[in-house]
């Protein structure tokens, strides 16, 4: 059970959510912290990567480099050299994956990534020369070439391992490798799993809040590493305004018609959703969970549209979109020329919609309605022609 469709649980048993009406005020303290300055979040697993891309890049331009410098003065063009550098890029991105320095926590610097760089980086080349060894090709690649690959190499990885730290190190500061966690559900449990995510070494997880729908007396205003902010509907609103990526139940997963209810109100949101397991009684198996550090969660949502999925609909619109554009030219300008004709004012309009999670789109449409019979506040008074 690493993940259930709670979505469908919860319309089935609690029916459609109700129509937001009304603005929603926040209270002084929420307020407060949704008005906080915060930075545009960047996904580690697309960084981890971008990593990957880098050093595999990197790898074979120092391995061509030093082929076109010394080797091709020498020996001139040789094609073997194409396949040993090309199995060197691979092998390395291979070998350091083996070896788990992928992962953010390694790029903020720990002492042993280096250590684990520079044996990986070893294997890659006891292996390159095993082969040429048992193929018999040793002496077709030049051992100055095989020296400077291995030496340059490992210099310009750790160097460029140093610059990552650097850089890592300032998006943590600046809060762009967090995630930001609400927490839903007060009382010991609560204060249990602040305690177990404040506790951790190079934690992500940075907990901005607790809502709780339960009284001051049951639910106290604060806990040590986090404030009280409001209800689960609060919630609502306060993940409209500011960034929060995570949400975390801390109730007993026994108070099943409880949370519910609450996941009714929240799935609305772009956000992740997990259930704490840390102090519950009940036990599944270890592939059931998944993790934030230490703690074990069970997966209840998923935003719609994170990490890679990002980086691939940015090329979808800019990519298909332009082509789209360029294609559909003729007929829009042959649009635009008819609009002109018939009447007077501009071709398009603009329009303020809201999306998902009440964002505001500003929408491009060709104008369908007469400037001339409109009143001051923009609405019409006429029909469609």
């Amino acid at each position: 059970m690493s993940q259930f469709d709670a979505r469908t649980i919860i319309e089935a048993s609690a029916g459609p959510a109700p129509a937001r009406t009304a603005p929603h005020h926040l209270a002084e303290a929420a307020e407060a912290a949704a008005a906080e300055p915060v930075v545009t979040a960047m996904s580690p697993i697309v960084l981890a990567g971008a990593v990957r891309m880098i050093e595999c890049a990197l790898v074979a331009v120092i391995g061509m480099l030093i082929y076109v410098g010394y080797v091709v003065p020498q020996s001139g063009v040789q094609w073997q050299y194409f396949g040993a550098i090309a199995g060197a890029s691979l092998l390395a991105m291979l070998a350091f994956q083996v070896a788990d320095i992928y992962q953010v926590q390694a790029f903020r610097g720990h002492e042993k990534q280096y250590f684990r760089l520079a044996s990986a980086w070893s294997v890659v080349f006891l292996i390159l020369i095993g082969v040429s060894f048992f193929a018999k090709a040793g002496d077709q690649f030049s051992r100055v070439w095989l020296g400077s690959f291995y030496v340059i190499g490992l210099v310009s990885l750790l160097a460029f391992r140093r610059g990552l730290f650097i850089l890592v190190r300032a998006w943590t500061k600046a809060g762009r490798l967090t995630r930001r966690t609400a927490i839903v559900g007060g009382g010991e449990a609560g204060e249990a799993l602040v305690a177990a995510i404040r506790d951790q070494r190079d934690s992500d997880v940075q907990v901005i809040g607790l809502f709780d729908d339960r009284g001051d007396e049951r639910a106290p205003q604060a806990l040590p590493g986090a404030r009280k902010l409001g209800t689960v509907d609060d919630l609502v609103e306060f993940a409209r305004r500011t960034r929060v990526d995570l949400v975390i139940f801390s109730l007993p997963i026994m108070a099943e018609g409880r949370i519910l209810q609450m996941l009714k109100k929240l799935w609305v949101l772009p956000v992740d959703i997990r259930l704490s397991a840390h102090s519950n009684k009940l036990r599944f198996r270890p592939r059931s969970y998944s993790y934030l550090g230490n703690v074990p969660v069970l997966d209840v949502f998923d935003r719609p549209i994170t990490d890679w999925d990002v980086v691939m609909k940015w090329l979808f619109d800019k990519i298909v979109g332009g082509v789209a554009l360029v294609c559909a030219l003729p007929l829009m300008l042959l649009v635009a020329l008819a609009i002109k004709l018939d009447s007077r004012g501009p071709v398009f309009f603009k329009q303020r919609r809201h999306g998902f999670n009440n964002e505001l789109v500003e929408v491009y449409k060709f104008r369908s309605l007469y400037t001339d019979m409109t009143d001051q506040s923009g609405m019409s008074r006429s029909m469609l022609k």
